[in-house]
């Protein structure tokens, strides 16, 4: 049983959500060749931990707003400059927690494609690892973008990386992408790395994504990371730890079906705080791999909007002992009111196992989200 208390303040962010239900990007500015939007979301999650008695707080799940320019040029030429910022509406922790999520801008065309300088989504993310993530509260934990030294992806370039540049574009059934990431050597002393390397310093990251989609249906993607990184150890002395991942993926899309699989290997990617019993002595894993797999339907036309069912599962496994993070995981959604509305509930099944083997060191748990775009 859970308190009241804990219950109000979640049914605070259903009605507020409920309350803007109306509300649209809102359009601050526009022309014939330039407009201005403002959007964003406000998102509520709370976990109910088996076995943990005091667990249920409801707590921001990713809140954002974003500011986006366009402008048509001449000759099918544009330009787009976005700015997003996350942000905690609900004040947890006395303050609005705000930080940058991306900064960019580029220039686009249907023929010669689409070039961004800035901090963006990454080509690993954006083109091939996000088929998986698709489950409203969990997710994306051994797909490789969120692992790194912050929780963005930031640092190794796989989620959000800053300080890049990219190139995509589309041939008939390809999609290519090229970015490179520039030198950053500000990693702030305990940002996700432990025991003897301090002093992080990225010479740059390079990556590459394609994708064959030879029918409507049915994508396949591969995804490729090297980011050259050098750390200092305890006597002063310089170390490489030089981040080498990829990921392959699958995708088909029948009628109101869903399927998607990811797969990946991780060499200094993964911390070893991902993992019980795991101890490295620079807190960074030699090589971890992940699978990451969802099944969804979508049931159109028996309430107002459409309900997701969904499952799937994530293993990340470490290769160098018995230890995994894994979990199985069952949902439904509710997408309404123009589907800016979701609510979902999701029952997460945990099946990790620690350096040794065992296999009772985590708890099953029930997630419930509601969020509303705006």
């Amino acid at each position: 049983m859970f308190h009241h208390y804990k219950l109000t303040g979640l049914a605070v962010a259903i009605g507020a959500a409920l309350s803007t239900q109306q509300a649209l990007a809102v359009t601050a500015y526009e022309t014939d060749q330039d407009k201005l939007t403002i959007s964003g979301r406000i998102a509520a999650g709370s976990s109910f931990i088996d076995n943990v008695d005091d667990d249920h707080d409801p707590t921001n799940a990713g809140s954002r707003i974003r500011l986006i320019h366009e402008h048509e040029f001449e000759h099918g030429w544009s330009s787009v400059a976005r700015a997003e910022w996350g942000f905690d509406p609900f004040f947890e922790h006395g303050n609005d927690g705000h930080y940058k999520r991306m900064l960019y801008a580029g220039v686009r065309h249907d023929d010669y494609g689409t070039l961004l300088i800035g901090k963006q989504y990454s080509l690993w993310y954006d083109m091939v690892a996000y088929w998986t993530d698709w489950f409203w509260y969990n997710g994306a934990t051994a797909q490789g973008s969120f692992n790194g030294a912050f929780g963005d992806g930031g640092f190794e370039g796989n989620g959000r990386p800053d300080n890049a540049v990219s190139y995509k574009n589309t041939w008939g059934d390809w999609s290519l992408g090229l970015l490179y990431q520039t030198s950053r050597d500000d990693v702030p002393t305990g940002a996700g790395y432990t025991g003897n390397l301090t002093g992080f310093e990225r010479d740059y990251t390079a990556q590459g994504a394609a994708v064959w989609q030879p029918t409507e249906d049915l994508s396949l993607g591969a995804t490729y990371t090297h980011s050259a990184i050098d750390g200092k150890t305890a006597g002063g002395g310089k170390r490489s730890k030089n981040v080498d991942a990829g990921l392959l993926a699958a995708r088909w899309t029948p009628g109101n079906w869903y399927f998607a699989l990811t797969g990946g290997r991780y060499d200094n990617l993964v911390r070893d705080g991902n993992f019980s019993g795991v101890n490295t002595t620079d807190g960074i894993v030699d090589e971890a791999r992940g699978v990451e797999g969802v099944a969804l339907y979508n049931l159109k036309g028996q309430v107002p909007g459409k309900v997701q069912l969904y499952t799937g599962f994530n293993r990340l496994e470490d290769r160098a002992s018995e230890a995994r993070s894994a979990f199985y995981l069952a949902g439904a959604a509710w997408l309404t009111f123009d589907e800016n509305l979701i609510i979902a509930l999701e029952r997460k099944f945990d099946d990790s196992v620690d350096a040794d083997g065992a296999s009772d060191i985590g708890n099953d748990e029930t997630n419930l989200l509601v969020r509303y775009n705006f």
